[in-house]
């Protein structure tokens, strides 16, 4: 249903905006976490270090 006055390049101009809204973002995240899984996280970064920490304190007794 068009609304009387609305041409059809400004419906399908809106439309593509929405698109672009949705599907940018998600495209930005996918990248982002898949980047993310090659680099370890910063709780396994914690992780490794007080285990690290742990180590060196039980080899001294």
């Amino acid at each position: 249903m068009i609304i009387r006055g609305m041409n059809l390049s400004l419906i399908i101009a809106c439309i593509i905006i929405i698109l672009a809204l949705i599907v940018l973002p998600l495209i930005v995240s996918y990248k982002a976490e898949k980047r993310d899984k090659n680099n370890k996280n910063e709780w396994d970064k914690i992780k490794e270090y007080g285990n690290k920490i742990n180590n060196k304190t039980r080899e001294k007794y």
